[in-house]
């Protein structure tokens, strides 16, 4: 797997042993940057259920002035860790290696909040909890004007109260963008 674009482009990025990381595949990750344009430049960025961490590597590279990373697993902690040193980034990065929930409590209570936010959560993370749960859930650490972009299968429907959710569909594959109702 390597960065799309950006200053770091075409560097690979590690992906975590063990294999309980799935990667966002290449054309979805295109896809998702391409619907936010030039979103990235200057953004607080945070990439939750991070993995490899591409996500969050590929908002900084086009431009996101800061990314924390959280995943509980510490094989992808090392994983992040040793990609952010590669591409150039760690000085402009946080990992956090806590449960999803913990590190948005953590988050809340140090006042950070973020202008966009990535949840690509394991898929056994949907039986027994929705889209819309999530992104309500990331509601807390996001900025009014932030976007919080879940990715999910695409058999759950994702629908978050108060937020205006737009959903692409790649064949099993989902991902929903959700911002606030002004």
């Amino acid at each position: 797997m390597r960065v799309l674009t950006g200053e770091s482009k075409g560097k690979r990025l590690r992906v975590p042993r063990g294999g309980g990381a799935r990667p966002t595949a290449g054309r979805v990750r295109k896809s998702i940057f391409d619907a936010l344009g030039e979103r990235s430049a200057g953004a607080a960025v945070l990439d939750l259920f991070s993995g490899s961490g591409s996500l969050g590597i590929e908002a900084l590279s086009r431009g996101a002035d800061f990314c924390a990373f959280v995943d509980d697993a510490p094989a992808a902690a090392g994983a992040v860790r040793a990609n952010l040193r590669s591409c150039g980034y760690a000085e402009r990065a946080r990992i956090l290696n806590f449960d999803f929930r913990k590190a948005l409590s953590i988050l809340r209570a140090e006042g950070l909040a973020f202008d966009l936010v990535f949840a690509d959560p394991p898929y056994g993370f949907y039986d027994g909890t929705r889209p819309g749960e999530l992104a309500r859930e990331i509601g807390s650490v996001l900025r009014e004007e932030g976007t919080a972009i879940v990715e999910h299968p695409s058999r759950e429907a994702a629908e978050a109260g108060g937020f205006e959710t737009r959903t692409r569909k790649y064949g099993g594959t989902s991902v929903s963008f959700f911002r606030r109702r002004a």
